[in-house]
């Protein structure tokens, strides 16, 4: 669906640089982190319990989630600062709730922790008891439990990144935040059984559903109903500004901010999602899409001649070559990288005036994505009208970015047979039974196919299975719940491994049916 303007260049910044990797030191840092996160989720919910809230948990258990955690390359200065502010509120978590305890005679709970809250925190020991904790993990829990409390982990980042974009929106989700505090307290008891982790897992992925449904219908409030959108690839001689992420808020932010400074601005990656929004259309400065996506980013970023802002909760790890030109408003920041911070664009505009920007610019093939609702459902009115036809029903979604995945799905759909009907969200392709649904990389297409389908399935009679061809920080947590929601089968292409390892990639087939793509061959037989 994007345009590639390498067709037979087959690049990946994760194999090729390790970019999507965690070293063992930030790996050791996290399960720190962890182990403060989870005592103090422990004793916020006691507090809660008792009518106690503080604002200032919120936003620290927020930031760390959905930053710290998901930013591959945090300094150890940035973990340390955080680490004592955590220390400071769970010392007045604790004191708190022993007072209020004691005034109204109430026996008061305690968590086990290897934590000592009385000593001066140090880097180097900090990191040790990370080795140890990792290590403790590894001898006394299961591989399926570990893998379990990583999911959960997976839909604890998915849910405080929704939080975050909902804020944005001026939207506060009291649900999805008490959410948070029950998984992180789950980790608290090891002991728990894996049906009951399952079960938790189950409940949590549905409330993350609720609150990508609020994103979607608070964005549509905003910026108006999605439609079709011409998106153009071509760049044109001036100076520039690429806006990479998902957060369209930050885009509309840094569009407002450039409008009369003779500055194009282009988006990478995921937020190619804004053309489908009327409000986008509006501004002249917004120019097109730029590269092949976040996977691409060392070869894409290389190439842009102009400042690069990254939205918050998109930071991996960046590659040396774009210091001193790469800007984002994350609370967690690399070195070399520019802060954002209350909404002034002023560096990140005087970093793009002092580029080269595009000398010459060129002119590249646009494409079309997005789909309005009355579109979608005039596309499927075919396939409801005969659905009795079909035995099996295939999405293929959202995108496909690289030539293998191209040539895996075009190899599969000639090997259908008849009584197979096929939905791409990405590619056509020349089959009978086939719509093609130019979808935008927005994950929430599937769920309003699935709730237009759900109506006239007979699963008795069709089944319908999900081919997933992409895999970031929301993944996981939607096709678990797609699974839950009743799609047969799920198949995943290849994901990094920081998102889906291959011992995590055994329980998501054990326990819930999701796979990995094999052959083409292999995995028809499976499904039909």
């Amino acid at each position: 669906m994007f345009y590639n303007y390498h067709e037979d260049y087959q690049y990946d910044s994760c194999i090729s640089k390790g970019i999507c990797s965690i070293n063992p030191r930030t790996s050791s840092l996290r399960e720190v982190l962890v182990m403060y996160l989870k005592q103090l989720a422990f004793y916020t919910l006691h507090l809660k319990y008792l009518g106690v809230k503080n604002s200032a948990t919120e936003d620290i258990i927020l930031n760390s989630l959905s930053g710290l955690m998901s930013n591959l390359e945090s300094g150890n200065k940035q973990f340390y600062q955080t680490l004592i502010n955590l220390k400071t509120i769970i010392i007045e978590s604790i004191e708190t709730y022993k007072r209020i305890c004691k005034d109204r005679n109430i026996l008061p709970k305690e968590v086990k922790t290897n934590i000592k809250l009385n000593r001066k925190l140090n880097i180097t020991d900090l990191i040790q008891l990370g080795e140890k904790e990792f290590s403790k993990k590894l001898k006394t829990i299961s591989d399926e439990k570990r893998n379990l409390y990583e999911i959960i982990f997976l839909i604890l980042k998915s849910i405080c990144i929704n939080l975050v974009e909902l804020k944005s929106f001026g939207i506060n989700d009291s649900c999805g935040y008490s959410e948070i505090l029950y998984l992180l307290n789950t980790i608290n008891f090891p002991e728990l059984s894996s049906k009951i982790l399952i079960k938790k897992i189950n409940k949590a992925v549905e409330i993350d559903y609720m609150l990508s449904r609020k994103i979607y219908e608070a964005r549509t409030n905003y910026f108006g109903k999605q439609t079709e959108a011409d998106v153009s690839y071509t760049t044109y001689p001036n100076k520039a500004i690429l806006v990479a992420g998902t957060n369209i808020q930050e885009l509309k932010k840094v569009l407002d901010a450039t409008k009369n400074k003779n500055i194009d601005v282009y988006t990478h990656g995921e937020m190619i999602v804004a053309y489908t929004y009327p409000k986008f259309r509006e501004y002249k400065n917004l120019k097109g899409q730029f590269g092949q996506g976040i996977e691409y980013c060392l070869l894409d970023f290389a190439n842009f001649p102009g400042a690069i802002l990254i939205a918050r909760h998109s930071l991996e790890n960046i590659e040396y070559l774009y210091r001193g030109r790469l800007f984002t408003t994350d609370n967690f920041v690399p070195h070399g990288v520019v802060q954002i911070k209350d909404d002034d664009y002023t560096a990140l505009i005087n970093s793009a005036l002092s580029a080269r920007g595009f000398k010459t610019g060129k002119t590249r093939e646009s494409v079309k994505i997005g789909c309005s609702q009355s579109d979608l459902e005039n596309k499927l009115q075919g396939l409801i009208d005969n659905i009795d036809k079909y035995k099996n029903i295939i999405i293929v979604g959202t995108e496909e970015h690289t030539v293998e995945q191209k040539n895996y799905f075009e190899n599969l759909i000639k090997k259908l047979d008849e009584n197979t009907f096929v939905i791409s969200l990405s590619e056509k392709h020349n089959f009978k039974n086939f719509v093609h649904i130019k979808s935008a990389p927005d994950f929430y297409m599937i769920y309003r196919i699935w709730n237009i389908l759900k109506q006239y399935i007979n699963k008795d009679n069709t089944k319908i299975s999900l081919f997933v061809s992409k895999c970031d920080k929301h993944t996981i947590s939607q096709v678990l719940n797609l699974k839950q929601l009743g799609f047969d089968k799920i198949y995943m292409s290849k994901c990094t491994p920081v998102m889906l390892n291959p011992t995590l990639t055994a329980t998501l087939k054990t326990i819930y049916d999701i796979t990995p793509t094999t052959t083409v061959s292999e995995d028809i037989k499976q499904f039909m």
